[in-house]
């Protein structure tokens, strides 16, 4: 658990508290340095309670104890406490403003607690204390990102950038604060230099289909579509984007055989049905062929019953209102 300076550290601890024994003597109540030395037997014992409860009382009696504070945000993240983590790095990084452990260790709980802001920025004063540290500026990236602040998180890409040029997580952060700021030419630029070095990764030919799409190029999101179902044939969103692309495109019939495949390899997928609905409803529409009409409707229902709170859920249920010849055409969908 401890390594380098914190076990010498450690050692000068318990050398120090067995001098103090032996030329003063030991009184009843232990010090907050005995505690904190308990603990960490503890902890490494894996008994994290114990160790908690020893920590506790050590900051008790010395609240300047920085270590002990430290170890005690561990204990509590050990027991998935986390707001009671926080609390305790929270102090250990006030009371060292230099130590990059302590605000590495809070920013992470802030992070899992979900308070993306407070995370960024902890993680953001991290990576100042530590110039080279690439983690800390990917964290502080991705909290950005998901406190939906892009222009910051394209601050930390490009100092991870300059830590590591060839950072793949970097560029996928540059790209996703690009989509952010609806730039989605630059964020597809970025995907497709990820690909150089693996033009069949699926997450990346995805992430590269998003992008064109976003951007209103169905036809280039199409085109990537197409070239990853024939190296990854199991993945059932890619047929679904493919389904949606084929619609925006004018092009019903070869939608509907994209939904009718997504929904083979994943008949859960509220939004391949939707979808599917959509594309035989738009056929009806055309050929007048009744079967897609009852098609539509069984989908919409079937999408309804799998997600009931989906988006835009009063429009799908106007629809089936609509386009439905029974006397109660919701029958099933408000059970």
């Amino acid at each position: 658990m401890f390594e380098g300076n914190d076990r010498g550290i450690l050692a000068w601890l318990g050398t120090a508290v067995l001098g103090m024994c032996l030329v003063f003597g030991c009184a009843e109540r232990p010090s907050a340095v005995d505690l904190y030395l308990d603990a960490v037997m503890l902890r490494e014992l894996g008994q994290e309670e114990a160790a908690a409860r020893q920590l506790k009382a050590a900051v008790t009696q010395d609240p300047d104890f920085v270590l002990a504070h430290s170890e005690l945000g561990r204990a509590y993240l050990a027991l998935n406490e986390l707001e009671l983590a926080a609390e305790a790095f929270r102090q250990a990084a006030r009371l060292d403003l230099w130590s990059f452990q302590d605000h590495m260790d809070l920013a992470t709980v802030y992070e899992k607690l979900g308070r993306f802001d407070e995370a960024a920025r902890v993680f953001a004063r991290a990576g100042e204390l530590d110039t080279e540290s690439l983690e800390a500026q990917l964290a502080a990236a991705r909290c950005y990102l998901n406190a939906e602040r892009a222009v910051q998180a394209l601050v930390h890409c490009e100092l991870a950038r300059q830590i590591d040029a060839e950072s793949e997580e970097a560029l996928r952060l540059l790209a996703r604060a690009y989509e952010m700021q609806k730039d989605y030419e630059q964020a597809a630029r970025l995907y497709e230099e990820l690909l150089k070095d693996d033009p069949k990764r699926p997450e990346s030919l995805l992430a590269l289909a998003m992008a064109h799409m976003r951007g209103g190029r169905y036809g280039r999101a199409r085109d990537v579509l197409l070239g990853m179902i024939q190296n990854h044939p199991d993945r059932p969103q890619a047929f679904r984007h493919l389904g949606y692309c084929f619609l925006k495109l004018g092009e019903a019939d070869q939608a509907v055989a994209m939904y009718e495949r997504a929904i083979a390899l994943d008949d859960g997928d509220w939004e391949a049905h939707r979808g599917l609905g959509v594309a035989c409803m738009i056929e009806f529409q055309r050929s007048g062929d009744e079967a897609m009409r009852v098609a539509a409707l069984r989908h919409w229902r079937r999408s309804l019953d799998i997600h009931p709170d989906q988006p835009r859920r009063d429009w799908l249920k106007k629809l089936i209102q609509e386009h439905a010849l029974t006397e109660n055409p919701l029958r099933g969908l408000d059970d």
